[in-house]
């Protein structure tokens, strides 16, 4: 009875299945230090905000040329780097600013500064952007040509050392300066409108603190074609994406009509933006975008 017994036990244990040990594949963590990663003897970092001021964050995703998103302490955040501005995707030289800043940052752990603001209206937090080998993406995005340097005030601690990149980056002819350094370009389809920035009548550097005297500060338009345009609707924008929207108004053959930053009472040769914030033509460099009231680019001005 006793060998019956055995011998059903070592039968059972026989049909059980086996259990083959599968190793868990290891997940790749990348570790993120809780030090400050910043070489303070790279030159460039002579304009970077006190210690205290900096954060050390994960760069997760590249949105474009002056744009990420990173984790922070285990929280999401996009991050606007300061001083600077790359063109819209879509527009020219915005794929390639894109691609240049994911060389840059793209899985990177970054060491973040701040000047003044927090974030912007947009939420996004405002910082210089540093790499562990001491690279200032900031500066490296305008000294290899793929942004513009571009002053937010009260954000301006590095604002010198960015114009300064830039001059040496027009000099060479990188990047957004290896065209002519100023163009005047119809778009396409709507050509035969005829309304163009003309750079002529146009003031984008105010005597003195443009943010003081705005209305001396102002975009022209001349309408170089056969008829009247009814400009309603239309609208004016700079490189970062400020926007005016143009009142009800004709602009007649051969006329010419500025839009002054600052307020006033609209005539037929001025109208005013009234703006409020800092004012809006960068002194280091900008684009004008004139858009039709379906939205199409008719005129684009950049210096």
């Amino acid at each position: 009875m006793q060998g019956t017994v055995t011998a059903l036990v070592a039968e059972l244990i026989n049909a059980l299945p086996t259990v083959i040990d599968t190793p868990v594949p290891t997940q790749m963590v990348t570790e993120i230090p809780t030090e400050i990663i910043l070489s303070l003897d790279t030159p460039e970092a002579a304009c970077a905000p006190p210690g205290r001021d900096f954060e050390i964050g994960l760069v997760t995703e590249v949105v474009d040329g002056d744009t990420i998103e990173v984790t922070i302490d285990s929280q999401a955040f996009a991050v606007r780097y300061i001083g600077i501005d790359t063109p819209e995707p879509g527009d020219p030289g915005g794929a390639e600013a894109k691609a240049k800043n994911s060389e840059l940052v793209s899985d990177q752990v970054v060491t973040l500064g701040r000047d003044v603001s927090e974030t912007d209206r947009f939420d996004r937090l405002l910082r210089y952007v540093y790499l562990s080998d001491g690279t200032f993406v900031n500066a490296e995005l305008v000294r290899s040509g793929y942004a513009r340097a571009k002053a937010y005030q009260p954000d301006v601690k590095c604002q010198v050392l960015l114009e300064q990149i830039q001059g040496e980056a027009q000099v060479s002819g990188l990047g957004l300066w290896a065209q002519p350094a100023a163009t005047i370009m119809p778009i396409g389809s709507v050509t035969a409108i005829q309304v163009v920035v003309d750079p002529a009548c146009s003031q984008f550097n105010a005597p003195g603190d443009d943010n003081n005297n705005k209305n001396e500060e102002y975009a022209c338009f001349t309408n170089q074609g056969a008829e009247s345009v009814n400009m309603a609707g239309w609208m004016l924008k700079d490189s970062y994406g400020w926007s005016f929207t143009f009142p009800d108004f004709s602009l007649g053959v051969g006329a010419s009509v500025r839009v002054r930053t600052g307020c006033g009472t609209n005539t037929q040769g001025d109208l005013y933006w009234c703006r409020n914030e800092t004012a809006v033509w960068n002194n280091g460099g900008d684009c004008v975008y004139l858009l039709n009231g379906e939205g199409e680019k008719v005129s684009e001005y950049c210096y």
